[in-house]
């Protein structure tokens, strides 16, 4: 998950890994941080299996749900999204990302996912949550009707991850 700092990548990070440990699969989380709180790219990894993980780094990507233009850019070369596999899931913000992608090379799910946050919750900050909602229901279509994570398991772990002041806001965001 990138984006912008500021925009949540490392705590949907942290709700998605959380959820996929709630569904009995191994997950681990990592992060990078721009130079800047508000400014720079942030990433927030997640790295899910039903084995043992052996590397807490992804190497090759199955899905990536991208927040920005600079974190689009970023990752953007020869046409192709760097260390991500033909045919993954990408996700991306329809209003914040102009993306060029192959729609044959990938599985490019383009959702208003900030404008969703500001005009349906009034809050642009759970932006981040709103974009797992869309990743939970893209799974269930790329798995033939079964999500990778339950939307339960998806509210265990935003009960769990969020501050509790933000939890209804946040699962409302999810859903």
């Amino acid at each position: 998950i990138i984006g912008s700092a500021g925009q949540g990548s490392i705590l949907a990070a942290v709700v998605l890994a959380t959820a996929a440990a709630e569904e009995g699969l191994y997950a681990t989380q990592t992060a990078i941080y721009g130079a800047a709180m508000r400014s720079g790219v942030s990433l927030g990894d997640v790295v899910i299996s039903d084995a043992p993980i052996d590397f807490p780094k992804p190497t090759l990507l199955d899905a990536v749900v991208i927040q920005s233009q600079e974190a689009y850019e970023g990752m953007f070369k020869d046409g192709k999204l760097k260390n991500t596999k033909e045919e993954a899931l990408v996700i991306v913000d329809k209003d914040l990302v102009e993306c060029t992608l192959d729609e044959n090379t990938y599985k490019v799910v383009s959702a208003p996912i900030a404008r969703t946050a500001a005009e349906v919750l009034g809050r642009r900050q759970v932006m981040n949550i709103v974009a797992l909602g869309v990743f939970q229901v893209a799974t269930s279509v790329k798995f033939d009707g079964k999500a990778l994570i339950s939307e339960e398991s998806f509210l265990k772990a935003i009960e769990k991850s969020v501050p509790a002041r933000f939890i209804d806001l946040n699962k409302k965001a999810f859903l």
